[in-house]
């Protein structure tokens, strides 16, 4: 209720994004540690969706790369509110 005055008759007038793009040399860099046999991850604290889209532009995820099985946050390391054993994470980790 307390709100309900400031509610009315709003109008939307615009929308701003922004970008952060990616470092020069990045996904250069990313296929050229893969050449060498290097698997890269990247961790971050984005949004899954933010991470996704930042991993492909970096060439961490590719084309045939399935998200719900190459991207997880961080709710997937602890999905009965414990972190995954040792077992587990070395299982999910794993190329």
């Amino acid at each position: 209720q307390k709100f309900e005055a400031c509610r009315k008759s709003l109008r939307l007038v615009g929308l701003v994004a922004s970008i952060d793009p990616d470092r020069d040399g990045v996904p250069e860099s990313v296929v050229a540690a893969r050449e060498a046999g290097i698997r890269v991850v990247m961790i971050t604290g984005d949004y899954l969706k933010t991470a996704i889209a930042i991993a492909r532009n970096v060439n961490i995820l590719q084309a045939q790369d399935d998200e719900k099985l190459s991207a997880l946050d961080c709710a997937g390391l602890r999905p009965d509110g414990t972190y995954l054993s040792h077992e587990k994470m070395d299982l999910l980790t794993s190329s």
